[in-house]
């Protein structure tokens, strides 16, 4: 003879929804990451040398993974990185970004990295502060602050031929009550 299921079956199966609806959640997550991972942002790097074309390239990738952790995926759905020689707008810059809409209305972002500016090659350092700064910079854009191309400029600064570096400590020098040693000058 068949029995009628006990009165507080309902509920256990209920009391399943969160947990399910926590590891759908967890699923989404997993398939958004993956879905990053097979279509990152794009990046050219218009370089002959293809040794250094893939170290750039791998370099650039790299960043906007650590960058998109802050930043949040968001600010490189539609963004494509393009590394190049120089830029050259109304005046060199080490980058910008350029903001438009496709034709089907949906937005997107160029950002232009330079590797030279002024006829001095910049360091990868260098390059991977300005992408970090047009980065930030449409992340803030995107959350509905004003930006349209945020160039970004480079001083270098230059010392006279008769300049002296400063002294600098020797880390092996012996100091007395644990303070360091004073400095010693050296007049010409």
């Amino acid at each position: 003879m068949l029995e009628a299921p006990p009165k507080d079956a309902a509920v256990k199966r209920w009391s399943l929804a969160p947990v399910l609806r926590r590891w759908f959640a967890q699923v989404r997550a997993w398939h958004s990451a993956l879905h990053r991972h097979l279509r990152p942002t794009p990046i050219v790097v218009m370089v002959a040398d293809p040794v250094q074309r893939a170290s750039l390239e791998f370099e650039m990738r790299c960043a906007l993974r650590r960058l998109e952790r802050v930043l949040g995926p968001a600010t490189f759905a539609s963004m494509t990185v393009v590394v190049q020689h120089s830029i050259h707008l109304e005046h060199a810059v080490a980058g910008c970004t350029h903001l438009g809409q496709l034709a089907d209305g949906s937005p997107f972002a160029l950002v232009r990295l330079a590797l030279t500016l002024h006829g001095r090659d910049l360091t990868i350092n260098e390059v991977l502060a300005v992408l970090a700064e047009q980065c930030i910079g449409l992340a803030v854009q995107q959350a509905g602050g004003m930006s349209v191309v945020v160039p970004v400029e480079w001083t270098s600064a230059t010392t006279s031929p008769d300049s002296q570096p400063p002294p600098t400590r020797d880390p092996l020098a012996a100091s007395h009550n644990g303070h360091l040693p004073l400095p010693s000058h050296s007049h010409p």
